[in-house]
């Protein structure tokens, strides 16, 4: 009796405390409940259960660590995804003095590709800083910039390094990846940020100007560091994100494999952009 006399007493106190001036920050998240996502992930696997084509899926709340996914460990064809974990190795090499940002770099005939970017409107026998391909492969998307880089990086090595941040589906040959790895990749970026030797990487994606997929929906003011991949052949198109949200931040990965085409894709993207933002912000669908 006299142990839940001290008890009571001591959450009277808290309770008092807590009301007169506000309850600090290490308490808050010790009195705050775990989010529960089991709503949100029944739902968004009943609506991916119906779409034509195959989808896959990661989330991971920042604050919390709660995380879930769909198709999760399933091969996807990665697409310009892929710059993300080759751009996170380039700046690792920088940032131990592996790689000189400043390297001069020669546009040749075999580096040329279609598809995004812009170097692919040049000529090829120009050169170009390592540092200037790094932000072309990631603001434009440039296939041209990365295939330039990867043959100063050795593809070999890049999915290595994939492999060592704990990537599941990496093949030397085939660029394939799972929503699973991606959301891995988005952590380390997130993760390296924190330096300064990463924060360019960050902010590149952050300003990149392929936004149509996770980002479009969402409201003006909500800032969103993301990299697209499209793959006709497969009628892929996938997204990964890290969407600032004001309260819950969160990373958000979506992939696609024999969808209808692009803007029945884009829409399925969409739609499930739009439910996991209305859930970080309502806390509920």
């Amino acid at each position: 009796m006299r142990l839940k006399k001290v008890i009571f007493y001591a959450l009277l106190a808290v309770f008092l405390l807590s009301s007169a001036a506000g309850i600090s920050e290490p308490l808050k998240k010790t009195i705050q409940s775990t989010p529960n996502y089991s709503a949100l992930q029944r739902q968004i696997t009943a609506y991916l259960d119906g779409q034509p084509g195959v989808y896959g899926l990661y989330f991971i709340d920042i604050q919390s660590g709660q995380e879930f996914g769909y198709n999760s460990n399933v091969a996807f064809y990665a697409a310009s995804t892929f710059k993300v974990p080759m751009n996170l190795y380039l700046y690792r090499a920088a940032e131990h003095n592996q790689i000189d940002l400043t390297e001069q770099l020669i546009f040749t005939d075999k580096h040329m590709e279609g598809g995004t970017g812009i170097l692919k409107n040049q000529s090829p026998g120009s050169s170009y800083t390592i540092a200037q391909l790094a932000d072309y492969s990631i603001l434009y998307s440039d296939n041209v910039a990365t295939n330039i880089l990867l043959d100063r990086l050795g593809k070999k090595n890049v999915k290595g390094y994939m492999r060592s941040l704990g990537g599941r589906v990496v093949d030397n040959e085939q660029n394939i990846t799972c929503p699973y790895d991606l959301a891995l990749y988005m952590q380390e970026v997130l993760h390296f940020a924190e330096q300064p030797a990463g924060e360019k990487l960050l902010r590149n994606l952050f300003d990149n100007k392929l936004k149509d997929r996770i980002p479009a929906p969402l409201p003006p003011e909500i800032q969103v560091a993301n990299k697209i991949g499209t793959w006709p052949p497969t009628n892929t198109y996938n997204d990964a994100a890290y969407v600032a949200h004001p309260k819950k931040p969160y990373i958000l990965i979506v992939t696609s494999k024999d969808t209808p085409g692009y803007g029945e894709a884009r829409e399925v993207i969409r739609h499930l952009s739009e439910l996991v933002y209305r859930y970080q912000t309502n806390g509920s669908i």
